[in-house]
């Protein structure tokens, strides 16, 4: 079945716009303007904490799709989008988009499985952060976002995060997140320069995500 992205890409009214880093795709309790495809590049989605701090709430990457779920129940943008890199989207608009909705039912059930999957993916996210310890955390969102966004050939992630973005998708202190950094680069599993990690000994970090 073809993918949701797809016939967005292929849609007439889709048009392709290019965000550089740290540009705003959208913005939290903004009124939404339509659906972003990611095509290449990787977004971060934050929203405000009861402290009023950023708490990063997903990362996505290409051939993904933002924006769906306050378009679909027609209410205000849940969360900030930020490009982490330059970033190539297709976008269409709200009224477009609900418009190819309507001209087929099997859109609609793509739609369905995709908000589906965000669900998810967020709530093993969420059960993570509160049954697992902090270097847990850490070892599994390494993984992912090896998983997600890839490893060079000198073995760094493809997609650069500071350790105040670390801190802040595995709901840790920025503080506590420097010391696990630390710990991580002594034990010799890691390093990071700039917001550039360089992963040193993924056996040992896989054994670290096994810990109950």
């Amino acid at each position: 079945m073809t993918g949701l992205i797809e016939i967005i890409k292929n849609n007439s009214a889709a048009e392709q716009i290019t965000f550089r880093k740290n540009d705003i795709l959208f913005r939290e309790n903004s009124k939404p303007k339509g659906i972003y495809c990611i095509e290449k590049g990787s977004v971060k989605l934050f929203k405000k904490d009861h402290t009023g701090e950023n708490r990063i709430i997903y990362l996505a990457s290409e051939g993904e799709v933002l924006g769906l779920h306050p378009v679909v129940n027609n209410h205000p943008n849940v969360s900030t989008a930020e490009a982490i890199t330059d970033t190539l989207v297709y976008f269409i608009s709200l009224d477009d988009f609900m418009e190819m909705l309507d001209s087929n039912n099997t859109y609609k059930l793509l739609v369905m499985k995709n908000l589906c999957s965000r669900i998810e993916s967020m709530e093993e996210h969420i059960i993570g952060i509160g049954e697992k310890m902090t270097e847990v955390r850490f070892a599994d969102t390494l993984l992912m976002l090896m998983d997600k966004y890839g490893i060079s050939k000198s073995n760094k992630l493809n997609v650069n995060l500071s350790v105040d973005e670390l801190a802040s998708f595995t709901c840790t202190s920025k503080s506590y997140m420097k010391k696990i950094v630390s710990d991580f680069s002594t034990k010799g599993l890691i390093s990071l320069s700039d917001k550039s990690i360089r992963i040193l000994d993924l056996e040992k970090i896989k054994n670290i995500t096994n810990q109950i």
